[in-house]
């Protein structure tokens, strides 16, 4: 199979007491941008969590071509090749924006750690005249720079972003957008949840809708968006 996709199969992953996510099966091709919608609590953040390590599932799998990640610690699913970013623009408050960076390719080496450093900055150009400012000190899109910066660094075959645009201005959602396109484009995979259905179906080519913890919906996002009902339904349209 190779390292051609991130499959997620099967999926079920109780928090707080009570199950989350009911048998969940979606697929991330390389190379390719794939959307997860659906209304608040319908269990997105929970399967990125899970996929990133940080919530452990009771039922399927996760698996990055013919490697078995469910159940493997944050760092190990990391260096596999896969970089979650959740909700939220958790970053290191008080050291600066190069050292945000530098942490977070602390298992490359030397050449490697500069070269995800270099090509997270090609995408983000302004990020190095912030060089030396706090992350604390970063306006909000500064910071979901640093965040996406932070994850691309480390050079993902995949990676997961959890609401791009929450909390952002209309003309930083407008920045952010195109650079799913470029990290797609250099060959990883994408897997973008997105308040706003209409950007994320624009970028995206296949789409999975999550309501109650369980996929209603597996297609490609043109046939998605010609089903308004469905969208209606997961409350996008009016998104």
């Amino acid at each position: 199979m190779g390292d051609d996709s991130l499959q997620i199969t099967d999926l079920e992953v109780p928090r707080g007491g009570r199950p989350v996510l009911h048998g969940v099966t979606l697929e991330v091709p390389a190379g390719e941008i794939t959307t997860l919608l659906g209304p608040n609590g319908a269990g997105k953040s929970t399967l990125v969590l899970t996929v990133g390590g940080a919530l452990a599932p009771t039922r399927g799998s996760i698996k990055l071509g013919d490697t078995e990640l469910r159940g493997a610690k944050p760092e190990k699913i990391r260096a596999a090749g896969v970089a979650v970013v959740p909700e939220g623009r958790r970053l290191l408050p008080n050291l600066t924006v190069e050292d945000n960076l530098k942490v977070a390719t602390y298992n490359l080496s030397g050449d490697q750690s500069k070269a995800g450093v270099d090509g997270a900055l090609e995408l983000f150009p302004e990020l190095e005249k912030r060089w030396d400012t706090t992350a604390r000190s970063l306006s909000g899109g500064e910071q979901q720079m640093v965040v996406l910066a932070q994850a691309l660094a480390s050079r993902p075959k995949f990676i997961l972003v959890d609401e791009l645009s929450l909390g952002l201005a209309p003309v930083v959602v407008k920045r952010l957008m195109p650079t799913m396109e470029a990290v797609a484009e250099r060959g990883a995979g994408v897997l973008l949840i997105e308040q706003f259905a209409h950007v994320a179906l624009a970028l995206a080519k296949r789409a999975y809708v999550l309501e109650g913890g369980e996929v209603q919906y597996s297609g490609t996002s043109q046939e998605l968006k010609e089903n308004p009902d469905l969208l209606q339904k997961a409350y996008m349209l009016g998104a």
